[in-house]
């Protein structure tokens, strides 16, 4: 039963229009003239109005889509005959969940304009449609397919098939967030031997109608239990729903008793019916053993489709480099592939209060969350096996605890009491290591405990003479604002707020049910959550304000996955702390921008009115898809070929060999070129921003430095002939002369010469990774430099108006801003002094050299105008195999 708090909080937001903004004052009258129905304390009142002020606060900006030609639109024409029984009860649940009502506005708008890409559902016939629909990890992606069930539900779809990833506990959570937002029934009640009726979420506030529901979150479909309750489509009038895991037996079993016991003579079903495929991108992968046919699941998915004579399959991703876009060979194999989103893409906007990479992995962060792992390696190498033994816990994974406990204390003394705390731990793949983290961790929080029950109520002076209680004080002073709350009111809360905090291994092991949130629902589980691709794939880890990542990976999928602290922190995101290698945090930042410039190329695309067709192509041709290309194609093939667009592309040496000799030739290369372009008469000149520049330097010239330059192996970008054969031979007007620039300091303590220019050099810490192989020289930024120096050779008034347009947006300008407004290409030379941790690394005397090539718009539709990569896979598979997880479920392996 809601308290008259929330009772007034609700009946104010179900009287106000959305359609212009909502003023501070419009609230405060608002809160005033309902307190005269529904009593309210003073304190009461004043709480909200500041709960209301905040929500309505939040924006969310309409997506954008990408439509076939042969779209032919039909909601609004159905608007007035449908009835919206199951949106207006999901939206007043939303209100009730506290939902910004803008966001939710705007949600209307957008399922609206996807739902009207789909097929509508009673005309009659033969048709299909196909689409994809891309979020940002953790932005909402759930709350929108299942407001998408809701209205398709309400527009005549009978049977809705929700595909969730290869895990357990994942279909588990999305059955309870389906049973809630849409069903309306508890559906392990409804699935037993003894069914039952029990309401559950939306149920709660209309039980007129629920939607039937054939799987529940004790059991995936079964075939056996369906037919024990005589369950048919037919048999029920309102819509159904399955949430099925991507497991090949399940699959078999759904798709033979579909056609068993619903279908005609024929093998037909005349239903319409919506399968949506959530984490798509994981629908073709192959993560069974080598050997094992990769594309099982895609096919069960096709046959699913293929019974019924009115179909929409959407699927919704993450990554921008979904596997339907770069898996398939050839650019015809992906256009005509039965999965390929043909009809629409749909690229939805998160919030203005989503948590994501931007928020954490830009170059001046909002939120200070990082933390970097300097002690792992010997604990926990990147590259151990399952049989590691770990005797005990780096002090870095003792601090993130620390924190953790800290923050559910400052979390209480902000009034959120009942609430769900979570702390992501997870360093490594395999379940045998997992297990001895998590006894090692549990033991550590237990001391902690103890130490919290016998010492944190006595005095400030006599407590912190416990070390438990004095390190937890060393942490707080360090992490967190000793204005807000003072280091007695903390510790007083510490008993209250840590006690409760519990550990939980997470993994095919511990089986489905070891993270269960819904048991905890009215006084919130705290916990430490320890595992490995379990706690990936989907599975949101509930009011996650701690994570300590330690996993060795240079892919989108695997990363963006991982990375379980992209979501939604409403009163706590500043107490949220990331451990984390910054290798690692580099790959982030790099993945953000990238999915940056495909957002934008997707409402570019709109605004040209360009087909999914075009947006594929456009991926498929993405330096970053060869990547990706290349580690799901390692077990078939020992090379990988594709042509990739450089148009606007940035390209850096962020690793380098680390070994003396090829150091001293880079060195030597760089001088060398320096030397001939000054030779050849052209003049060294400081350009605005006090760096070396040369103009009309010939593309032969830099062609030559890139093949005289010594790369890492798996930099393929620069590590073969592609590049410079593909600089010298284009017949691009564009890169015909190039702007050179030698990177130098306003001011350094370290001056050396190069070239005969007197150079100040730059300072940066590194980092060795592959087993000391090569040197990393990005930092977190995700660049050899900034953002920034991509201005060089620019107009000062253009790069004037580019600061001014992003100032106003209250952005910082990124290096695409810059490109796009370049008409020559840029070669960006940058001679660092490297350090590791703060000591400086032996190059043998020599600077370390990297490069950037910054290139312009141009047009590359011409083959030879692409770079054609040719990538040898062979050692990249040593690298990529270790990333993948033990934790994958026995069961889904045929």
């Amino acid at each position: 039963m809601p308290t008259n708090k929330e009772t007034l909080e609700n009946v104010i937001v179900a009287s106000l229009s959305f359609d212009n903004p909502i003023g501070e004052q419009e609230i405060i009258d608002k809160v005033n003239q309902f307190r005269s129905v529904i009593p309210v304390s003073d304190e009461e009142a004043a709480a909200v109005i500041r709960s209301l002020q905040a929500r309505f606060r939040i924006r969310m900006d309409l997506g954008v889509k990408l439509v076939g030609h042969e779209h032919r639109p039909w909601l609004a024409s159905r608007k007035p005959t449908i009835d919206p029984f199951f949106w207006d009860r999901y939206t007043q649940y939303l209100y009730r969940q506290k939902w910004p009502p803008f966001v939710v506005a705007t949600m209307d708008r957008s399922t609206d304009e996807i739902l009207d890409l789909f097929g509508n559902p009673t005309e009659g016939g033969e048709w299909t449609r196909r689409g994809l629909v891309k979020g940002d990890v953790q932005s909402g992606k759930t709350a929108t397919y299942t407001a998408l069930c809701n209205k398709a539900a309400d527009a005549g779809y009978r049977l809705i098939i929700l595909l969730t990833g290869t895990m357990e506990n994942l279909r588990r959570q999305t059955q309870e967030r389906l049973d809630a937002g849409f069903v309306g029934l508890d559906s392990s009640h409804v699935l037993s031997k003894n069914p039952m009726m029990k309401v559950y979420g939306v149920g709660e506030l209309n039980s007129s109608r629920h939607a039937a529901v054939f799987t529940s979150t004790k059991n995936d479909f079964s075939s056996i239990l369906i037919n024990s309750l005589n369950f048919t489509l037919s048999a029920f009038s309102e819509p159904v729903l399955l949430v099925v895991k991507k497991h090949t037996r399940i699959l078999t079993n759904l798709q033979n008793w579909l056609r068993a016991y619903n279908a005609d003579s024929n093998g037909i079903i005349d239903l319409p019916v919506l399968l949506i495929d959530d984490e798509s991108d994981n629908a073709s992968i192959n993560t069974n053993a080598a050997g094992a046919d990769a594309t099982k699941i895609n096919s069960h998915i096709r046959s699913v489709l293929s019974l019924f004579t009115r179909s929409t399959y959407v699927g919704f991703t993450a990554t921008p480099f979904a596997n339907i876009f770069i898996d398939p060979d050839t650019e015809n194999e992906m256009i005509h592939d039965d999965l390929f989103p043909k009809d629409f893409i749909y690229a939805l906007d998160p919030p203005t209060n989503y948590f994501g990479p931007e928020t954490i992995f830009a170059n001046e962060p909002k939120y200070m969350a990082l933390r970097s792992i300097e002690d792992w390696e010997a604990t926990f190498p990147l590259r151990h096996k399952k049989n590691l033994i770990v005797s005990s816990l780096p002090r870095s994974i003792i601090a993130s605890l620390q924190c953790f406990v800290l923050a559910n204390v400052i979390r209480d003394l902000r009034g959120q009491y009942k609430t769900h705390r979570s702390m992501l731990l997870n360093v490594s793949p395999y379940t045998d290591v997992q297990q001895q983290v998590y006894g090692l961790i549990t033991e550590e929080l237990h001391r902690l405990q103890s130490d919290i029950r016998n010492f944190s109520q006595l005095s400030t002076n006599q407590a912190l003479r416990n070390p438990g209680i004095a390190a937890l004080h060393s942490v707080w002073e360090m992490e967190f604002d000793a204005k807000e709350f003072s280091w007695s009111q903390v510790q007083k809360g510490l008993l209250s707020a840590a006690l409760q905090i519990v550990v939980k291994a997470v993994n095919q092991r511990s089986g489905a049910q070891a993270l269960d949130y819904s048991a905890h629902r009215e006084h919130g589980l705290r916990v430490i959550a320890v595992g490995g691709n379990s706690l990936s794939r989907g599975l949101t880890l509930e009011g996650l304000c701690t994570s300590y990542f330690l996993r060795n990976s240079q892919m989108y999928d695997t990363l963006l996955q991982m990375g379980r602290w992209f979501g939604y922190r409403d009163g706590y995101a500043d107490l949220c702390r990331i451990w984390i290698r910054d290798e690692a945090a580099h790959w982030y930042a790099h993945i953000s921008e990238a999915t940056d410039e495909l957002q934008e190329e997707i409402r570019k695309m709109n605004r040209l009115n360009m087909t999914p067709k075009d947006f594929g192509l456009r991926v498929r041709a993405h330096p970053d898809a060869l990547l990706v290309t290349a580690r799901n194609k390692m077990r078939t093939a020992r090379t990988v070929e594709r042509e990739i667009s450089l148009s606007e592309e940035l390209l850096e040496t962020t690793t380098l060999k680390s070994d003396a000799i090829s150091i001293n030739n880079n060195f030597r290369a760089a001088e060398e070129f320096l030397r001939n372009i000054i030779s050849g008469g052209s003049e060294a000149k400081k350009s605005p921003y006090n760096n070396y520049i040369w103009h009309g330097v010939s593309k032969s010239m830099v062609a030559d430095l890139i093949r005289k330059f010594s790369f890492f192996p798996l930099d393929f970008k620069f590590n073969n002939d592609s590049l410079p054969d593909f600089i010298e031979n284009t017949d691009a007007a564009e890169l015909e002369t190039w702007d050179v620039v030698l990177r130098t300091l306003k001011d350094s303590q370290e001056v050396k010469s190069i070239a005969g220019l007197s150079l100040n050099v730059q300072t940066r810490n590194v980092e060795l990774t592959e087993g000391g192989r090569c040197i990393h020289v990005s930092g977190r930024n995700a660049r050899v430099g900034e953002a920034v120096d991509e201005r060089e050779g620019l107009r000062p008034e253009d790069v004037k108006q580019i600061d001014s347009n992003y100032k106003k947006l209250n952005k910082n300008v990124p290096g695409k801003a810059y490109r796009a407004c370049r008409t020559r290409p840029l070669l960006l030379l940058y001679m660092i002094s490297p350090n590791r941790k703060g000591v400086p690394l032996d190059t043998g005397g020599n600077l370390l050299a990297a490069l950037a090539l910054s290139l312009p718009n141009f047009d590359d539709r011409a083959v030879r105008r692409r770079v054609i990569y040719k990538v040898n896979v062979v050692e990249w598979r040593n690298i990529f195999e270790s990333e993948q997880d033990e934790d994958i479920e026995a069961d889904n392996v045929d």
